[in-house]
């Protein structure tokens, strides 16, 4: 965090309240899907510029990890198929696309590999990631509601049997 500077300590970035923690949400969960390296620097960077939420940003930051990248791979792959309006990959799809991996690697980085997939993954991967995103912003903004009319209720009741 020391490489960020003073800015960490800006009060904002550590403030918990409904609006702060949604736009952390959305900041984290479109960062945290989207497969690239260092997904945490972006996200704390994009944290530091609209002054929201750093430690919930970051936890987001976890969606990816071994147990859910294939599901997040396999919707993004999904979502990029209807954009481009091509059939999910097949066996033998991901058996040429591997082939030609190979020999791109045997003739050191010479050779031929066809990025048309990564085109229909990533931009699968960047609607997935702004739909989660508005989603998970949506579900923060709801749940935050629900739980301080939840506690409004019952601290009524308690107030009233109090009286009583």
């Amino acid at each position: 965090m020391r490489i960020f500077g003073e800015r960490t300590l800006n009060p904002l970035v550590w403030y918990v309240n409904r609006h702060s923690i949604a736009k952390a949400m959305f900041i984290g969960t479109f960062w945290g899907i989207l497969p690239v390296p260092f997904h945490s620097v972006f996200i704390i960077l994009t944290i530091l510029w609209f002054e929201v939420n750093l430690p919930i940003g970051l936890c987001m930051a976890w969606l990816t990890n071994p147990f859910t990248v294939v599901p997040i791979l396999y919707l993004g792959f999904w979502f990029g198929s209807k954009i481009y309006h091509v059939h999910m990959i097949n066996k033998d799809m991901l058996l040429g696309v591997l082939h030609q991996i190979i020999n791109w690697l045997k003739n050191f980085g010479h050779g031929h590999i066809d990025f048309s997939l990564a085109k229909i993954l990533v931009s699968g991967l960047v609607i997935e990631a702004i739909l989660f995103a508005i989603i998970f912003y949506f579900a923060t903004h709801l749940l935050w509601r629900w739980v301080v009319i939840k506690n409004w209720k019952a601290r009524s009741k308690h107030q009233k049997e109090e009286v009583i």
